[in-house]
């Protein structure tokens, strides 16, 4: 389902004119009275450190293009600045591929990162990897004589991959498949299924857009699949070569709320966290990275791509996701029982938005648990609208944060953010400002 059409085939209209009579006046209240608790400074610096674009410019940064991301030059300014203690540990909780990890191990820190996507923990993991003598003379080998002569026996069997790849492009992407899954040394085999995986968006006949992939018309064809991979891995050996960082990174697939993942870490000493969650804004990665997860084997079947999907944090209703509340957030009720009286796209959007503050609620908490006095938690995120009612996510996190014992220094706001001409019919023109993105500043 085209989720963008459906929102702009319909207009805003209120559907339940007796909720909203009530909730309307205490929403505005609310959106006052948070704005006028928490200081808000803009520093036009931070509005590239928040995207990930520039990190194609870096080695290893730029392997596989993230579009969630942030640039590698955000996370060295905090931690140079912050002076962190050696003897401690980076964490981001949403790791991603790895940029956090990667610049801590650039700076000599050790580092943890959390991720429920196996593409990008994938990335993460061959980005930070400590690779041998011998494994690079294996890898250059393998490249120099490079020449697949067996096909994948697991063929990824959906109807988007039928309709992504052109028949002769695919069947040069099974054989590479086959190539590398072949292969028994676990760090080479990483090496080139990362290299795999990060040209299959071009091989095809799409483009990731917004929340999503869409066919890419007029885009040109590759006509030599064999030597794009060559080239990919060529360019990623020699930054190896150049930047192999033996500096320990623990990276743990799934997320830190579960205790079976948190008790791993549970005994170290987290130093400085550096994190950007996926923002409240229906956004479903799974759907933007499915053309990875596919063709890379991370899934089989539908069950195991929905399973993906239900392990991520409650910011999309993609999801089968549990609407069990273990946090009770009065503010939150309020934003999604206001957002309720609206003809909404999806019924559950309401039920997601006290979803994501309930994860976060968790997420603030183990931090709070793991990380040494007076340090400090930077947390990248935008706030978001539905029907024109506005979540304002940073001020909400900064609330939910000082409940739970942490101190604001500073909400920084980074830039401003894009939205419909509906989304920006807010109930109030005075709140536009606060579509944005921002950099929240916690300290222990």
């Amino acid at each position: 389902m085209d989720n963008k059409i459906k929102r702009k085939s319909e207009d805003k209209i209120i559907i339940n004119q007796n909720k909203y009579s009530v909730v309307s006046d205490k929403y505005l209240n609310f959106i006052r009275d948070i704005q006028n608790r928490f200081n808000v400074k803009k520093d036009p610096l931070f509005a590239d450190l928040v995207n990930f674009k520039s990190n194609k410019l870096f080695p290893k940064h730029g392997w596989f293009e993230y579009k969630q991301g942030y640039s590698e030059s955000l996370v060295r300014k905090i931690i140079q600045e912050n002076g962190v203690d050696k003897d401690t540990y980076v964490l981001d909780p949403f790791t991603g591929v790895g940029t956090t990890n990667l610049v801590a191990q650039s700076l000599g820190y050790k580092s943890i990162g959390f991720d429920i996507n196996p593409v990008a923990i994938l990335a993460a993991k061959v980005k930070t990897t400590h690779y041998s003598d011998s494994d690079i003379s294996k890898i250059k080998s393998m490249i120099k004589n490079f020449s697949p002569d067996l096909i994948s026996d697991m063929l990824p069997d959906a109807a988007v991959i039928k309709s992504s790849f052109l028949n002769d492009v695919f069947e040069k992407l099974m054989f590479i498949k086959g190539f590398f899954e072949g292969i028994e040394d676990e760090n080479v085999k990483s090496f080139f299924h990362l290299a795999y995986i990060s040209i299959i968006e071009e091989c095809s006949t799409r483009v990731k857009d917004g929340n999503g992939i869409k066919i890419a018309k007029n885009k040109p064809k590759v006509n030599d699949v064999y030597s794009l991979f060559a080239n990919k891995c060529t360019v990623m050996i020699r930054d190896i070569e150049d930047y192999n960082y033996k500096v320990e990174t623990i990276l743990i697939p799934g997320s830190m709320i579960p205790d079976k993942n948190f008790n791993i870490i549970n005994n170290k000493k987290v130093g400085i966290v550096i994190f950007s969650p996926p923002y409240a804004n229906c956004f479903d990665y799974c759907e933007v990275y499915k053309l990875e997860l596919w063709m890379g084997g991370f899934v089989e079947d539908y069950e195991d791509f929905y399973k993906y999907r239900s392990m991520a944090l409650r910011s999309h209703v993609n999801a089968r996701f549990d609407h069990t509340i273990r946090n009770k957030n009065s503010d939150v009720e309020l934003i999604s029982d206001t957002i309720s009286c609206f003809n909404i796209w999806n019924k559950n959007i309401p039920d997601m938005i006290k979803g994501y503050f309930d994860d976060m609620t968790d997420i603030i908490k183990r931090l709070f648990i793991i990380m040494v006095p007076n340090s400090r938690c930077y947390v990248v995120v935008a706030n978001s609208g539905y029907r024109g009612v506005l979540v304002p996510t940073d001020l909400l996190l900064c609330d939910i944060a000082e409940k739970h014992g942490f101190k604001v220094k500073d909400i920084i706001f980074a830039r401003k953010i894009r939205a419909s001409s509906q989304q920006m019919d807010l109930l109030h023109n005075g709140y536009k400002e606060l579509m944005r993105e921002s950099i929240i500043v916690l300290e222990k």
